[in-house]
């Protein structure tokens, strides 16, 4: 090596973001990956090592892909690679957006073949679902020849740093080459450590992404010479978040304490948490007043978090379900909904509080993926009586008619295979070349019978049927 390689590691970037439903907060997600990008063209590092989550999501707006692509092609200006991998967020089926700002020249997408850097050889792993990590193959990996440091680029939450679906001992055991470096993202907080002599670091995220990201955001600066490597770290300057506890004594002072409270901080254009503490929660606060109060005050975005004690008279109560509280009035909306297994599921996922935003894809997928398994294919769908109650149209009417699932569904194995799907209804073929018959519903006319167009097209199974 004739001289030291500088290189900048950044990640989870999140370009696209509108945290708490505002454009501001979006643009200050670029704004700190510009930051970025303007420190490295000031330095004149060697590369910009990107370790995934470039974007927030899978369809980002043309808005955020034209400024990307435009901080992109700052850094092809001034002869910097941009060398990167994909993280869960932004992961496409198949081709990537990655992949196409490769194509423009703007990025390189690192993989199983290594990029050369000097006698730096890079290597990436996309994001991998918790599910695939099993199968993952490391043969693929092309070994390089006459390197002096081998660096590997991941996005994955990786023990002992963090409890995660991955080790790190174990994927450096796996390699078919000794790896010198990991620089890894997902993980929001900065770590550095050592497994074996191979050091391990996140960057952390240039944004914060949640208000329990307390620290100072940043990105790595990394060293690479005769002597080893040093991880050094620089700060990023973002929007303050700021948290102002209020302890309710007197129920009749509510808002002159919070008001109080407020006026000993400067919230101007900062995103601002009011938490409400107190031993009784008997006296109803309107959060729209405290909210506009704080936008008054040009506070950017207001939250309230109400975390007094629930007095004991309370528990005794039997709330209702409305408004107050309306987790439980979606849950019975949706029971209404006849939404099958697999619908139930991921809605059940999307809502859980618990999980933390950025694994509820993934969440998802091994979920579903466990029912799919255990699923047969090869036999039909019997609706319920629930999904069978639709409407049908009479044929030469233009009207509609509800059905119910004809009694006759409820045959043999050899008779059931004769059943025809045609329209999310069960019917038994007839003989009448021209016409099927369906029985209605209502018992009134339950003798009556109502045409259906026998050439109706029959129902095409998908995934969709059986979830």
């Amino acid at each position: 090596m004739d001289r030291d390689i500088r290189i900048i590691h950044t990640a989870d970037t999140h370009i696209g973001y509108r945290q708490y439903h505002s454009d501001i907060r979006r643009q200050d997600f670029l704004r700190a990956f510009s930051t970025v990008i303007d420190d490295a063209i000031k330095m004149k590092v060697d590369a910009v090592v990107h370790a995934g989550d470039l974007f927030d999501s899978r369809t980002p707006s043309l808005e955020d892909i034209l400024d990307t692509m435009k901080l992109f092609s700052q850094l092809k200006e001034a002869g910097i690679p941009l060398l990167a991998i994909v993280g869960n967020h932004e992961s496409k089926q198949s081709t990537q957006w990655l992949d196409l700002f490769e194509s423009m020249g703007l990025a390189i997408r690192l993989g199983a073949v290594p990029y050369m850097l000097e006698d730096i050889a890079f290597f990436g792993i996309d994001s991998v679902p918790r599910s695939k990590i099993p199968l993952f193959d490391f043969s693929i990996f092309e070994e390089p020849q006459d390197t002096s440091y081998n660096v590997l680029v991941m996005h994955q939450l990786m023990n002992p740093i963090t409890p995660g679906e991955w080790d790190c001992a174990s994927v450096l055991g796996s390699m078919p080459f000794h790896v010198d470096l990991m620089l890894l993202g997902d993980y929001h907080k900065y770590e550095k450590i050592t497994v074996g002599d191979t050091w391990v670091t996140y960057c952390g995220s240039t944004e914060r992404n949640s208000f329990a990201e307390k620290e100072e955001r940043s990105y790595n600066i990394i060293t690479i010479s005769e002597n080893g490597i040093d991880i050094g770290r620089r700060n990023i300057p973002t929007r303050e978040f700021i948290r102002i506890p209020v302890t309710i004594n007197d129920p009749a002072k509510i808002y002159e304490d919070i008001l109080s409270a407020v006026k000993e901080r400067d919230v101007e254009e900062k995103v601002v948490f009011i938490e409400i503490i107190g031993d009784d929660d008997s006296v109803s606060i309107s959060y729209a007043e405290i909210e506009e109060m704080l936008l008054s005050r040009n506070v950017l975005v207001p939250r309230i978090r109400d975390l007094r004690k629930v007095t004991d008279d309370l528990l005794g109560r039997s709330v209702p379900i409305s408004f107050y509280d309306p987790d439980e009035a979606i849950k019975e909306e949706i029971k209404k909904m006849n939404l099958s297994e697999g619908g139930l599921l991921i809605d059940e996922i999307i809502r859980d509080l618990s999980l933390p935003k950025t694994k509820v894809s993934d969440e998802t997928e091994n979920r579903v993926s466990t029912i799919l398994e255990i699923m047969d294919f090869s036999k039909p769908i019997l609706l319920t009586s629930a999904q069978n109650k639709t409407s049908l149209p009479v044929s030469g009417t233009g009207k509609e008619s509800t059905h119910s699932p004809s009694p006759e569904v409820n045959k043999t194995e050899t008779e059931k295979s004769n059943i025809t799907f045609i329209e999310d209804k069960v019917l038994e073929p007839e003989n009448e070349p021209d016409m099927a018959v369906a029985e209605t519903e209502n018992e009134k006319h339950a003798d009556k019978k109502q045409k259906v167009p026998a050439h109706a097209k029959p129902k095409q199974y998908n995934l969709g049927d059986y979830l």
